[in-house]
């Protein structure tokens, strides 16, 4: 009996147990894709799976959140870590740890192809009924995601996630919508047929600079991330991520 209370007594020690570090994400192709209430999948998810088998001092576990929450939820300690964030995306910054850049990216206008549409009908976004999602900053929208801003600012719809935007305006529920590239490329090489339907902008929204967000508290440091991240790109894990999900390493200016 003394054998297993001393055995649970070491167990219960910081040293023998893993950190957790709780990893908040929402719905936003192809970083995370809500499957159901209980299930999610996406880059998010994959690369919190690399993160846990390239080292072992802590172990990610994903904590699903919605766009429009995500501040309060981090600022509550519900999770200490979000990682495909922009500076520009309403964060308070100087009460937050960040890593430097690690992903590039950004959203375009999307438009149905019609009879006498060209790259001209992107000239002026503002005057078209817009598609976005509700929580997201838009270029267009000064990176302010209040809904009622937006509303009151554009004429905009505002939808669940960018997959609802797509699905909106092929529908005709709108006439542009402001589209994650990345998940555009990937929606249309699994349905190359809507290619010839879509007439897509040349200028862009606004492009990302990726970091991964912290909070002060979080039980790792952005220097060990950045490590761990490292070490997943000189095995080529990253590298694999990237293609398939269709995104772009950040090139440092």
């Amino acid at each position: 009996m003394k054998y297993w209370c001393w055995l649970l007594l070491f167990l219960s020690l910081p040293g023998w147990c893993h950190s957790l570090v709780k990893v908040g994400g929402y719905p936003y192709a192809p970083f995370v894709v809500k499957l159901s209430d209980a299930h999610y999948e996406g880059l998010t998810l994959d690369l919190i799976e690399q993160l846990n088998a390239v080292q072992k001092e802590v172990t990610f576990v994903f904590v699903p959140t919605s766009a429009a929450n995500r501040y309060k939820a981090l600022d509550m300690g519900r999770f200490s870590l979000m990682l495909f964030e922009d500076s520009n995306w309403g964060w308070q910054t100087e009460k937050l740890k960040m890593t430097a850049p690690f992903l590039g990216g950004g959203e375009v206008y999307v438009a149905l192809r019609k009879e006498g549409r060209d790259q001209r009908f992107f000239d002026d976004p503002s005057r078209h009924h817009l598609i976005g999602v509700t929580g997201y900053h838009y270029g267009i929208g000064q990176f302010n995601a209040d809904p009622i801003y937006l509303q009151r600012k554009l004429n905009i719809t505002l939808v669940k996630d960018n997959v609802s935007a797509l699905q909106a305006l092929l529908k005709g529920r709108g006439e542009v919508a402001i589209i994650n590239v990345s998940y555009l490329n990937q929606y249309l090489l699994a349905h190359p047929d809507t290619a010839n339907q879509l007439l897509i902008s040349q200028k862009w929204d606004q492009q990302y600079q990726h970091r991964a967000i912290l909070h002060p508290a979080a039980p790792i440091t952005p220097a060990q991330l950045e490590q761990w991240l490292a070490a997943l790109q000189q095995k080529g894990e990253l590298d694999r991520l990237w293609t398939k999900y269709g995104v772009q390493q950040y090139a440092t200016p």
